[in-house]
């Protein structure tokens, strides 16, 4: 009997040990395993690739495998010292939470990093330990003048307070949450003060408040750092004092020797100095600022950072997108990479010095950094005055008729249409469309502060159901307060005056309408949402008619639908890419009737192949499509039979095509 019992204590003493190993190595970031070094990561995501000094940064070079739901890579690396990052779905970069150690980014958040030894072991870099590495060498300057506004609350959350009586909806952003401008909020109290509340790991971060566009070092921080922007980033470090956690200043935090200087310095960080748009020379540095209202990140991208779209992140100051690089003398090329909605835009700086072609139908912008009298200049920018920033698209279409004895016939004069899109800085935009030498519709939109003034001739302006509205008028939106905005709109018809009024809010558009979408009295509603995937709903309701119009559309990186009903049509499409293959399909169907048409198509590499079916009381036509396409232009030929037992006298050719310049 007691043999039996030490027999089973020995054997749940193994299965607690076997359970401890396999934990242990479950949450291990790094290994080395059969001559190989592997990278394990838990995180939801469609796909993940592992980025780091061994591959360049390449952001989509090295696709990690879901395996029992952790995503893993095995590699063989020689033995020598590595930094890493995961890239999830191809656009977020986040550190290891389990790496063996850190060092700073330099984009205010962490790489980790490890050490493969001779003898194929993983760990820290040599004389550094996982707190110091965390720091990245940083120094850390204290605040011997701070009010006592930080705390760990009876929870275990780290409170952070901020005083500001004039702020509406102040933020703090952070390497906490990769220094994300809208995406933590301050909590008001009472009397002008806000809190912040965080749950924290040990570790040491770096913050920022956001109020009203400005971002702001927070005045009571334990300690301040350099912020890479000639200003100064907030300090805080999470430990664990005897089993509770406790915040204070890092460890490596010294007293500055010029405590005036040190109080100018952060006085100017406080107080925000004007930024101007465009480009200019700040303390011996190129300043680059640029507003875009809907980014949720900005990016600087160019030629002196191998257009590595992560390489220099960017704050929002004052309402503008601002970078600065310590540059040398000559000619530098650039874009900005725009975050919208999780997915990463690229364009140029409407107020550039200059253009030249990028190679894809856009332009990167130009400028040459100059050395005069020992002082730095931009050459160019007054002469300039940001370069020519118009956009352009040719359309065209010729159609032939097959013919018994002289094969093609010509049916008449090709249509074309010429779009321009003029774009002299942020706030004005102007978009012409030319059919042949007039005008066939334009959209002229100005921004001034919080107001929006659009005009529009012979062409929808954005609301719900803008297809339903009328072509012609004028569109303004103010800002009331932050995610609201105030929608009133007049239309054009002749001994009529029509008229739109409604608000926007996070994405949903609610207007009124009389004589403008339909005689009478209308209802529109729309809604627009980005993440975690793209979706849009419109909707239109007359009351005088009853009639209706719904339009809805979704997509995600795989694949789009889209879809409209008027009461009376049926419209769908949908395109997926699979394989390598991408696939596309419509579809229109009368209700009570016959009538419908059909569409596919799929496309390798830059060609496209294309069938579709056309039917209806008076037409049995059968179409094929030929085609290829790249980032400049889309051209296609289309051949249209409506009888098939009379190939030459009912088949049509249609050369269709889009040039972007």
């Amino acid at each position: 009997m007691k043999l039996s019992i030490f027999s089973n204590l020995k054997k749940a003493l193994f299965v607690v040990t076997l359970i401890v190993l396999l934990s242990t190595l479950s949450f291990a970031g790094v290994t080395y395993k059969d001559g190989k070094v592997v990278f394990t990561f838990q995180t939801q995501a469609n796909v993940v690739y592992l980025a780091g000094t061994f591959n360049n940064w390449s952001p989509t070079a090295w696709e990690m495998k879901l395996v029992d739901g952790v995503w893993t890579y095995e590699v063989e690396l020689k033995p020598g010292t590595y930094q890493y990052k995961f890239v999830i779905d191809g656009k977020t970069w986040k550190e290891d939470p389990e790496a063996p150690a850190y060092v700073d980014d330099g984009f205010g958040g962490k790489n980790g990093i490890f050490t493969l030894t001779d003898d194929g072991k993983i760990v820290a870099p040599e004389g550094t330990t996982q707190a110091q590495t965390q720091q990245g060498g940083k120094k850390y300057i204290l605040n011997e003048k701070r009010e006592n506004t930080i705390f760990v609350d009876a929870d275990g959350y780290v409170i952070i307070r901020y005083y500001n009586k004039d702020a509406k909806q102040p933020y703090i952003a952070g390497s906490f949450n990769n220094w994300k401008a809208d995406d933590t909020p301050l909590y008001f109290i009472e009397d002008g003060w806000w809190e912040a509340v965080l749950e924290l790991q040990p570790g040491v971060y770096e913050y920022k408040f956001v109020v009203d566009g400005n971002w702001i070092p927070d005045p009571n921080a334990f300690a301040y750092t350099d912020d890479g922007f000639s200003g100064l980033n907030a300090v805080i470090e999470v430990a664990r004092e005897n089993g509770k956690l406790v915040v204070r200043a890092p460890a490596t935090a010294v007293k500055e020797e010029k405590q005036e200087e040190a109080k100018e310095q952060r006085e100017s960080a406080v107080t925000t100095s004007k930024v101007t748009p465009g480009l200019s020379i700040v303390d011996g540095k190129v300043m680059f600022a640029v507003k875009k209202e809907n980014a949720q990140e900005a990016y600087l991208a160019g030629s002196f950072n191998g257009w590595n779209p992560r390489a220099q992140k960017m704050q929002l100051v004052d309402g503008y997108w601002v970078a600065t690089l310590a540059l040398q003398p000559g000619v530098h090329k650039y874009k900005y990479v725009f975050v919208i909605g999780g997915n990463d835009v690229w364009e140029e700086d409407p107020l550039a010095p200059a253009y030249e072609p990028d190679g894809f139908g856009g332009k990167n912008g130009v400028f040459k950094l100059i050395e005069k009298d020992g002082k730095l200049a931009i050459e160019g920018v007054e002469s300039q005055a940001g370069g020519l920033p118009v956009k352009g698209k040719y359309e065209f279409t010729y159609s032939f008729k097959l013919d018994a004895t002289k094969y093609l016939i010509f049916t008449g004069a090709p249509t074309t249409k010429l779009t321009l899109t003029f774009v002299p800085n942020p706030d004005i935009a102007v978009a012409l469309v030319y059919s042949g030498a007039t005008v066939d519709s334009a959209l002229f939109n100005l921004k001034s502060d919080k107001l929006n003034v659009g005009f529009h001739y012979k062409i929808p302006w954005n609301l719900p159901a803008g297809i339903k509205a009328k072509d012609t008028g004028i569109v303004l939106s103010y800002d009331v307060m932050k995610d609201l905005s105030v929608i009133f709109g007049l239309g054009y018809t002749s001994n009529k005056l029509p008229i739109v009024s409604g608000l926007e809010f996070k994405g949903l558009v609610l207007v009124g309408a009389y004589d403008y979408y339909a005689t009478g009295y209308s209802i529109a509603v729309g809604y627009n949402m980005e993440k975690p995937f793209s979706l849009s709903v419109e909707g239109l309701y007359n009351v005088a008619n009853s009639s209706y119009y719904i339009d809805m559309s979704f997509s995600t990186e795989q694949f789009a639908i889209s879809g409209n009903f008027d009461g009376n049509k049926f419209y769908a499409e949908g395109q997926t890419g699979i394989f390598g293959f991408g696939l596309y399909a419509n579809g229109t169907y009368t209700l009570g009737s016959k009538n419908y048409t059909v569409y596919g198509q799929i496309t390798v590499d830059k060609y496209k192949f294309g069938i579709g079916y056309e039917k209806s009381s008076t037409t049995n036509a059968v179409s094929v499509v030929l085609g290829r396409f790249d980032d400049v232009s889309d051209v296609k030929l289309t051949i249209r039979n409506t009888n098939l037992q009379n190939i030459m006298g009912a088949t049509t050719l249609i050369l269709t095509g889009v040039v972007n310049f």
